[in-house]
């Protein structure tokens, strides 16, 4: 049995203050941003909004117009990148020779990483099993579909096992499965080798489960950061319960808004409603129950990583369109 390394609390890439600017137009405003070793952390923001631009930041590829990244607890600087960086994997949709076979990429990339020899073959022979290509290892990157040549960016970017690993849309162009079997790969190297992982992505599916914090970017700005559990506990504070109830749906609303001074929304026999503080859902059943009103089911509702972005988004947008409004 493995025994899973032990956590450090440090960060493994910081930024205070990160700016980027292309002429008049900023990329990236002003970010902060910690991401402790061994966790999987979610940058996600729509098209456009600055992820690319940060995680080129954060990887020395891009210099900061102001502001300062630590990599590995040591300032990243250009005469410390090229080191640091060797420790680092990045997926794109870039990087990869379509005039080579898939084997001749990963060779290539493998040398640049200071793998030789044996060992090489090995791990080559490891990322093809694990991405289901070993049957495609002689064919040329060209030929392939868009799903195989993202699985073999993803190749790419660990096949050195690097500390810290950098997924830029991972999962766009493959099939559920796959996708499912490379974030398991992705868990599998958290809990074996206690890698940390940023997720670049728009696409929110998987991450429920993967990612522990979040960073959510809006305009090069980041909107919220931190633990998942905490950011949707302080987005929607108060609990919220889907009720159904057999008939009289007009009753037990009142019944409802009578225990808790809040009116819920109704659709037929069917009430929502956010409880105010204080109150408890098993005293608003208790109330229905005394009243003779026949309940089918309360369910609570569980916000999601889903729930947090598209609020966040939306009050984004809202913030924008009232500062337009205001000029």
């Amino acid at each position: 049995m493995t025994t899973a390394p032990a956590r450090s609390t440090d960060p493994v890439v910081s930024a205070s203050g990160l700016t980027r600017r292309f002429g008049d137009r900023v990329a990236v405003a002003d970010l902060d941003l910690a991401i402790t070793a061994g966790h999987a952390f979610g940058l996600l923001g729509p098209n456009g909004a600055g992820k690319t631009t940060t995680v080129r930041l954060l990887n020395g590829l891009l210099p900061p117009t102001s502001g300062s990244v630590t990599l590995f607890g040591e300032p990243l600087t250009p005469a410390s990148a090229d080191r640091l960086r060797a420790r680092v994997g990045v997926q794109t949709d870039t990087n990869l020779y379509e005039s080579l076979s898939v084997s001749e990429n990963l060779r290539t990339w493998g040398r640049l990483y200071g793998l030789r020899g044996a060992a090489l073959d090995r791990r080559i022979d490891d990322v093809l099993d694990l991405l289901r290509l070993a049957d495609r290892t002689r064919s040329l990157v060209g030929e392939l579909s868009k799903g195989m040549r993202q699985k073999l960016s993803v190749g790419r970017a660990i096949l050195h096992d690097p500390a810290l690993l950098y997924l830029d849309e991972p999962t766009a162009g493959l099939d559920p499965e796959a996708a499912v079997e490379l974030l398991d790969h992705v868990r599998e190297m958290m809990r074996t080798s206690g890698t940390t992982v940023v997720i670049c992505t728009h696409q929110l599916y998987g991450l429920e489960t993967l990612c522990d914090e979040v960073g959510i970017i809006a305009g090069g700005r980041m909107a919220v950061s931190g633990p998942v559990a905490a950011l949707i506990a302080q987005r929607w504070p108060r609990p919220e319960l889907t009720i159904d109830v057999v008939s009289e749906g007009e009753r037990a609303a009142a019944v409802v808004a009578g225990e808790t001074g809040t009116t819920p929304e109704r659709t037929g026999g069917r009430l929502r409603l956010t409880l105010p503080a204080g109150a408890q859902p098993s005293a608003v059943v208790a109330a229905l129950v005394r009243a003779g009103v026949d309940v089918a089911a309360v369910v609570p509702t569980q916000r999601t990583v889903q729930d947090l972005y598209f609020a966040t988004i939306d009050a984004g947008q809202a913030r924008e369109d009232a500062t337009e409004v205001a000029r």
